[in-house]
């Protein structure tokens, strides 16, 4: 299932227009994961993404995706941070970009896009190569991107 993003992104600062704002959500508990079941869903992963975090931190289970955090002996089901449990989430994504994607978007115009725009946009389904003529990324075999 491709994502296709023909439109740019909704918005672009720069720098000097981008405003911090304090935090006031939940840090931990109910509110915590009711935040983190708010990206399952954006995902598209509500079920697995849940049935996957269920393993994130504990002994048989994976590290987090974001940091170094121990799997500890007898962890709680729902034990790990928030923004560990959204980086996997957001490795789990199903939206998609393939080769169609590129060739509506130049590297040109993609290097204006923020961090998060491009991870929005979703996660490769082919190996790619910049074509400095065109200056777009094309879809190449495995052989050559392992080559």
């Amino acid at each position: 299932m491709a994502d296709h993003r023909d439109d740019p992104p909704p918005q672009r600062g720069t720098q000097a227009e981008t405003e911090i704002e304090t935090y006031r959500g939940p840090s931990g508990g109910w509110g915590s994961l009711s935040s983190v079941t708010d990206i399952l869903l954006r995902e598209q992963i509500a079920v697995e993404g849940g049935r996957v975090l269920l393993h994130q931190n504990k002994p048989e289970g994976f590290a987090c995706v974001s940091c170094a955090w121990a799997k500890l002996p007898h962890p709680k089901p729902f034990e790990f941070c928030e923004n560990g449990a959204k980086a996997t989430a957001w490795e789990l994504t199903r939206k998609r970009v393939d080769p169609g994607f590129f060739a509506r978007h130049s590297l040109a115009e993609l290097e204006t896009w923020s961090d998060h725009e491009l991870e929005a946009a979703g996660r490769l389904t082919h190996p790619m190569r910049w074509d400095g003529t065109t200056d777009r990324y094309v879809e190449v075999t495995w052989q050559s991107a392992f080559e």
